[in-house]
């Protein structure tokens, strides 16, 4: 499942470019446990947010010359119907080996470049969105690119606030003001 920037009211925003994009991972976050509905059933999945940052640069308002920035979360698991472990397997150009399947440093991935096959969508709103359908490595040959950005974006925070963690943390302060 993707993670993309939506219309909340604030204005109109530069979507990123379709077809086969050249990226680098600038972030990999961790935001926590959520809780998710499934065919009826709830369940909780330890969730990380993987962002990359394009070779194209925005064109428009205070973001111009900057590069857009596409994410995905993920499940933080890498079994074998697992998406992380898919993407990764294609980023990587091979699949794990049962060793590496012990665990794998999904930070390790920061500053690694790779191309991505970005697809546009429609919302059952109507509203046209942008995710991310492939992920695979550089072409041989082809000129890495650096990160720019410093600090994830805001909706990261915000993710992790929605987390059972964050929630629990919450009750556990309310808990020791009310008993002091």
């Amino acid at each position: 499942m993707a993670i993309f920037a939506k219309d909340s009211g604030g204005g109109d925003f530069e979507m990123s470019p379709v077809g086969n994009q050249q990226a680098v991972c600038v972030f990999v976050e961790d935001i926590g446990t959520h809780v998710s509905t499934y065919e009826g059933r709830q369940t909780e999945r330890r969730q990380i947010v993987v962002c990359w940052e394009l070779s194209e640069k925005m064109t428009l308002g205070d973001n111009a010359g900057r590069p857009f920035m596409v994410s995905k979360f993920y499940t933080l698991s890498l079994g074998k119907k697992a998406t992380l472990r898919h993407d990764l397997d294609s980023w990587r150009g091979v699949p794990f080996t049962p060793e590496q399947l012990t665990g794998f440093d999904v930070e390790k991935l920061i500053g690694v470049n790779c191309l991505l096959n970005i697809v546009s969508d429609v919302k059952a709103d109507g509203k046209e969105f942008r995710k991310i359908a492939s992920v695979s490595p550089l072409i041989k040959g082809m000129q890495k690119i650096t990160t720019v950005n410093q600090k994830p974006p805001e909706w990261i925070q915000k993710k992790r606030e929605e987390s059972v963690e964050w929630r629990e943390r919450d009750i556990d302060r309310k808990s020791t003001r009310l008993n002091s």
